[in-house]
């Protein structure tokens, strides 16, 4: 039986996954109200971690987590849906004890990540040969960028897409889940033993997104991936295009607007449309709305004659309503 507390410290012994560690290791710690050093509380005690000593100690400060949770039981240092003790007493489950190999868990897929700010995604319920291979794919797509900390690469997503709106919407935690899914079934069609590969993708194969804002961490959880990538991306698989984008990418991008006027509301929809698309089903009211605001949009440039019509792509929104 695999053990995540092994496959966790054999992850960071890179030196390169250790510095891209960094900056979800400073989500989950408290940094000092001066910012000079990260502190992990363990009863009455506090062990103390500078900002320069992060990397290199980031085995003691898994260790450390791990110690504070057994002790206290879940917090959302380690579990970001739950409520710390400190916060809330009296809604806290004190008979619950969290075992060590459950919290190497959560910690193992926090770390191993796809990170961009906030917000932290992967994939669960994969064997660990899987996983090795799909992350190598997106190191060789230039996707995430080892060594420099910066997680998420935002130049290479949009040169590879087309779509300069994906950028404005990164700060959107369903935009950059959906984002990962799309990647891991091109990584899936790209796969010379396709049915071998998709016989490891089954209900329980699920999405995980980390929200983890200093105030308000959370996760959600998104399974049945075989489900989503069977029936959205089946173009994938249809074609010997290596360079293509899938056309359900296409159409979710094209519902956005930048303009001013509309691209908070334009936004929020989308994200809110990507929650339910990854929980299995689109969300018809949600998809109404982007679709209105799109149209005023689009009607606005038409009266002004001044720019140029998109509207939505042909193919992907043919695509897109064929599934529904």
């Amino acid at each position: 039986m695999v053990s995540y507390k092994d496959l966790l410290f054999k992850f960071i012994e890179d030196d390169n996954n250790r510095n891209y560690c960094v900056p979800i290791l400073q989500k989950l710690l408290q940094q000092n109200k001066k910012g000079k050093f990260y502190s992990i509380k363990v009863g009455r005690d506090s062990k103390k971690f500078e900002q320069e000593e992060l990397e290199s100690r980031i085995k003691e400060i898994c260790e450390t987590i791990v110690e504070k949770s057994l002790k206290e039981g879940y917090n959302a240092m380690i579990v970001p849906s739950m409520i710390s003790i400190d916060q809330a007493p009296n809604f806290y489950l004190f008979k619950e004890r969290p075992k060590e190999e459950e919290l190497y868990w959560w910690l193992y897929h926090l770390l191993t990540g796809i990170h961009f700010r906030d917000i932290v995604v992967n994939i669960v319920n994969i064997s660990e040969e899987l996983r090795k291979e799909f992350r190598e794919f997106l190191i060789n797509e230039n996707f995430i960028i080892l060594g420099k900390g910066e997680g998420l690469n935002v130049k290479e997503i949009i040169s590879k897409t087309g779509n300069k709106n994906i950028k404005e919407c990164l700060d959107k935690e369903f935009v950059v889940g959906f984002l990962l899914l799309s990647y891991f079934a091109k990584f899936l069609s790209f796969q010379k033993e396709k049915e071998v590969k998709w016989n490891e993708i089954g209900d329980d194969t699920s999405l995980l997104v980390f929200v983890l804002h200093k105030q308000k961490k959370r996760i959600y959880i998104f399974p049945r991936l075989n489900l989503l990538v069977s029936k959205w991306y089946e173009d994938l698989f249809t074609t010997n295009e290596p360079t293509t984008t899938p056309k359900i990418s296409n159409f979710v991008f094209s519902l956005y607007v930048k303009d001013k006027k509309y691209r908070e509301e334009s936004k929020y929809l989308l994200n809110k449309f990507l929650y339910y698309f990854l929980s299995g089903y689109v969300n018809g009211d949600t998809l109404c709305k982007a679709f209105e605001i799109k149209a005023s949009y689009e009607l606005s440039k038409l009266k002004s004659r001044k720019n140029k019509i998109y509207g939505f792509p042909a193919k992907s929104t043919h695509f897109f309503l064929s599934k529904l």
